[in-house]
């Protein structure tokens, strides 16, 4: 199982987006694991393919194909939700990581990481932690860390 964050979705659905190609790659690539992020992740990919779409007719499409993948392949592309017994954990890691900052997608793939952890799931290897170094985002991609049952 992969945790994925907003940059693999915009790449992924935004063809004029420097790391579409690669996006495509890392999806054939893992496609035996299922892809799984949190609608926070999945509103703020929303929120920027809108921005970096021609026009509003291209964006709404773009969100459409987006809100497909997860409709008609559910068990490769899971949505983890996030409960009001996270809130405190929320506002935690906000507070720690404040000079970063860590806003809430990002913390929302820190929860889902932690409760994947917690069950019956564990961090086998991380692939790309998206962690800004200097003002910059190291690798500004996609995949967050790969988890296996």
């Amino acid at each position: 199982m992969i945790i994925v964050d907003t940059g693999f979705w915009v790449a992924l659905f935004n063809n004029k987006d420097q790391y579409h190609l690669i996006a495509q790659q890392t999806l054939t690539q893992y496609s035996t694991q299922p892809l799984i992020t949190t609608w926070c992740v999945l509103a703020e990919s929303c929120q920027q393919l809108l921005q970096r779409s021609q026009n509003l007719y291209t964006g709404v499409e773009k969100l459409i194909q987006l809100m497909i993948v997860f409709e008609r392949q559910p068990q490769k592309f899971l949505l983890f939700h996030l409960e009001n017994t996270h809130l405190e954990r929320i506002q935690d890691l906000m507070n720690q990581y404040q000079s970063l900052p860590m806003d809430l997608d990002d913390t929302s793939l820190v929860i889902l990481a932690e409760e994947l952890r917690n069950g019956r799931f564990f961090i086998n290897m991380i692939i790309e932690i998206l962690i800004p170094i200097a003002g910059k985002i190291k690798n500004p991609l996609l995949i967050f860390s790969q988890i296996s049952s």
